[in-house]
């Protein structure tokens, strides 16, 4: 994978907030699979998810039972869970990377795809690091 195949695009949060992490999301080959997801949702679901992510930015240690923000003691990664939809973040340096998304159809997603997506996160986040 060469670096120009990845890209991490910043959403942008409203300027009346005080930003304590930026927020970006993975692009690879001219696609997001995080946005894609985002798009599939209702315009509700959207309205969630902005307002979590703008609290996930601005609010010193926000909790919310619909953020975890590390996966059990073996994920170094977090998940944003909107029902139905799952979408992954890691936090590096003062900013949290979303990099993969899923619709959640039943209780887990299962070990094989936690796993996986620990592969994903550390992959992104070496691309990351290298914009740094």
């Amino acid at each position: 994978m060469t670096e120009h195949e990845v890209e991490f695009r910043e959403l942008p949060i409203p300027s009346e907030e005080n930003q304590i992490f930026r927020i970006f999301y993975v692009i690879e080959r001219g696609r997001s699979q995080v946005m894609d997801g985002f798009q599939t949702m209702t315009d509700q679901r959207k309205d969630e998810v902005k307002d979590l992510i703008i609290k996930m930015a601005t609010v010193e240690s926000f909790e919310s039972q619909k953020i975890r923000w590390r996966l059990k003691k073996k994920y170094s990664y977090g998940e944003l869970k909107p029902k139905g939809h799952r979408l992954f973040f890691f936090l590096k340096k003062g900013n949290i990377i979303f990099f993969r998304y899923a619709v959640k159809k039943s209780d887990s997603l299962g070990d094989k795809f936690y796993r996986e997506t620990e592969i994903f996160k550390r992959r992104y986040e070496n691309e990351f690091e290298k914009r740094l």
